[in-house]
């Protein structure tokens, strides 16, 4: 496998194509200006992208199937939300898109509950690219990390119970973040209606600058006129003399 995505991305280099339109994640990776991305580093990127859809998100699909199983009360909550959305989207004789998971909030509950308490992917390693401190705590140059997400997931410190199957845990969490995203949303409409100001005032200066060109060229183009009648008005005077 190693030496197939490494091929490919000879193959790429090879035709020498810097093009901004990327046809795929290597096209990215390898337009990427950073020299610490070597073909090495894409390779390994490449196989990272192919094990969630080889091995993580089938076992977090079971584990998922496992969990709803064991707690009926919340599969009846997750499917009474879909079989919704499913009704309305035949009633209104549309087929789904992918902004519809948006009106699937405990959906989402299911899903973030899942792979905190999954925890497919126990963690990731990291190297540092330069010195980094954190909490007090120097990480050195060229030294690597080890991120384990299974001491924050189960942490009792941070979740209530956490070794139990709980997707109502994350709607506290969902408000906040609603609230913050209101608060967002709503700075983000000023912005915008600011925004909308100026451009209606810029294009207002815009038109009156031109009818000002436009009177300036009626003014000039009447005073080269009157410029030329005298003009010969004098010759004519100046020949009867």
């Amino acid at each position: 496998m190693v030496k197939l995505i490494q091929s490919i991305i000879q193959e790429k280099r090879e035709k020498n194509v810097m093009s901004t339109v990327n046809e795929d994640v290597v096209d990215v990776l390898i337009n990427n200006t950073s020299e610490e991305l070597t073909d090495e580093l894409i390779s390994d990127n490449m196989i990272d992208l192919m094990i969630p859809g080889e091995d993580s998100v089938p076992v977090l699909i079971t584990l998922a199937i496992k969990y709803l199983s064991d707690s009926p009360v919340a599969l009846q909550q997750l499917t009474e939300e879909n079989l919704t959305l499913k009704r309305l989207k035949e009633k209104q004789r549309e087929t789904l898109v992918w902004s519809d998971y948006l009106s699937l909030p405990f959906t989402q509950n299911v899903i973030s509950e899942t792979l905190r308490l999954g925890n497919i992917i126990i963690g990731v390693m990291r190297k540092a690219v330069k010195d980094v401190e954190i909490k007090g705590y120097l990480i050195p140059k060229g030294w690597c990390t080890f991120a384990y997400f299974r001491s924050v997931h189960l942490d009792d410190n941070l979740y209530d119970f956490p070794y139990q199957f709980n997707p109502w845990r994350w709607q506290e969490e969902l408000e906040i973040q609603h609230v913050e995203m209101s608060i967002l949303l709503g700075e983000n409409r000023r912005l915008i209606e600011d925004r909308i100001a100026l451009q209606r005032e810029l294009a207002d200066a815009k038109e009156e600058l031109h009818r000002m060109n436009l009177t300036m060229g009626d003014v000039q183009a009447d005073h080269e006129i009157r410029s030329r009648d005298l003009i010969e008005r004098a010759l004519k005077l100046e020949g009867d003399l």
